[in-house]
């Protein structure tokens, strides 16, 4: 190669512009240097299809006139001698290109109309697959490349190609970042979430604490972390997992080693993983919720005078779609109006509670599923009676059924916080007691007594 070719070679393989990712830059570079180098007034870099049926011109240079993205394009069906030169990823040297069987197709509708003679096309290279070409055109009379010039313009279509590779790290670094942030963003939600739960958790302990029920702290303190490690757990481990990921994509991105495929499989991996976090983030937020209810009935709602058996009717509509769900009959029965100065939410949260420990629990072998609800006043108290017809509540569990956190549907999903919750909004917000019934052979049954401050 001539020193002056060499000079020009190593101008534009020592530019910063090679690599700084913008590819429309590098190619105006490598096509200048391509027309200085050959003394030819026309060159560019053309781009072949997905499925290798055409090529496209992405850059031309004319003389003083520069475009991008051309709406010059050959097809294989239209040129097939020619792009079986293609196929063969070598430099195609076409000193007389009007006759040269590689390019004499185009010559009417191409060659001719340019005045171009002489043809020298080097193909472009990336990761080792053939993206397209940087053309030569020589107009004027007829030109002999020598093996000097084909190196030449060969060296600056593989430079070309490293500029390929600059914009695609470019790319794929601005999708990094961005992905990066909205990692950083979701985890910095989740852990916000988290804090607030575990403030929540502590705020809510310390009332229990002070509570007579909950005197035995210890067993109180293991089935809550019982139940909120495990989606707290795998939360943990989803992030953790998600940061690795991230660390091998960025590694990957530095060794210049990062494939579409990988790529496409750490975004997979990082949307599957945010999904999990999320998900249990959301299990655990709402387990706390649950429990704050638990410990913190005394501000649940405001106290008021109203009818009773229109505050359970109302509560038991609410719930038909439920009721309707599971098949269950559930009535109210008559009786007068007995109006109270009491809570209703809370009564409404107990109604509720006990209907759905009853359809979790009672009627697993029961087919006409039945629940009633009666309303007695008795010596300046209400008492309400709850029955089902399900299977009632076994004689070894009844001393443990209103402790938070005892189930026995835990492998069902079920959080030993129902009857929990119904028992501190009786004895603690209603200054009330429940009593399990003695006879649980028709199924569980409760009497909740409640003072009557008409």
């Amino acid at each position: 190669m001539t020193r002056s070719l060499y000079d020009i070679l190593l101008d534009v393989s020592k530019s910063t512009m090679i690599d700084d990712g913008d590819l429309n830059a590098a190619g105006l570079l490598i096509l200048t240097a391509a027309i200085h180098g050959l003394r030819i007034s026309r060159a560019g870099v053309w781009l072949l299809s997905e499925d290798k049926q055409a090529i496209c011109g992405k850059m031309l240079i004319d003389g003083d006139d520069c475009k991008l993205d051309t709406d010059l394009c050959l097809l294989r069906e239209h040129f097939p001698r020619y792009f079986d030169s293609l196929d063969t990823e070598r430099a195609i040297v076409a000193n007389n290109a009007q006759e040269d069987d590689s390019t004499n197709e185009f010559r009417d509708s191409y060659l001719i109309p340019y005045g171009i003679t002489s043809m020298l096309d080097a193909p472009i290279r990336h990761r080792g697959d053939m993206l397209g070409i940087i053309c030569c055109e020589h107009q004027g009379d007829m030109r002999e490349w020598t093996n000097e010039e084909i190196a030449f313009v060969s060296a600056l279509a593989d430079t070309y190609g490293r500029a390929v590779s600059a914009a695609q790290r470019n790319d794929y670094e601005q999708q990094l970042k961005k992905i990066n942030e909205q990692l950083e963003e979701k985890i910095n939600e989740r852990t916000n979430v988290l804090q607030d739960a575990l403030r929540n958790l502590n705020h809510t302990q310390a009332k229990l604490i002070e509570s007579e029920k909950l005197a035995s702290l210890g067993r109180l303190v293991s089935g809550l972390a019982h139940e909120i490690n495990t989606p707290l757990g795998i939360a943990v481990t989803s992030a953790s997992h998600c940061a690795n990921e991230l660390k091998q994509v960025q590694q990957l991105y530095r060794d210049d080693a990062l494939s579409e495929e990988a790529f496409a499989q750490f975004l997979t991996g990082i949307d599957d993983g945010l999904s999990l976090i999320n998900n249990n983030l959301g299990r655990a937020a709402t387990l706390v919720q649950n429990f704050k209810l638990s410990g913190a009935i005394h501000i649940a709602n405001e106290e008021e005078q109203f009818e009773l058996r229109a505050c359970i009717e109302l509560t038991l509509k609410s719930l038909q779609p439920l009721l309707k769900k599971n098949h269950i009959d559930c009535v109210l029965l008559p009786g007068a109006e007995i109006n109270i100065n009491s809570y209703p939410g809370a009564i409404a949260q107990i109604i509720t509670n006990l209907i759905t420990n009853s359809i979790h629990h009672a009627f697993a072998n029961t087919g006409d599923k039945k629940i009633r609800i009666e309303l007695r006043e008795s010596q300046g108290q209400v008492v309400l009676h709850y029955t089902d017809n399900g299977c009632g509540i076994a004689n070894d569990i009844r001393a443990k059924i209103f402790e938070p956190f005892f189930t026995t549907a835990r492998r069902t999903g079920g959080s030993g916080l129902g009857l929990s919750i119904v028992y501190n909004l009786v004895t603690q917000k209603l200054k009330g007691e429940i009593i399990i019934s003695e006879d649980q052979s028709q199924g569980a049954s409760f009497e909740v007594v409640l003072p009557n401050r008409d």
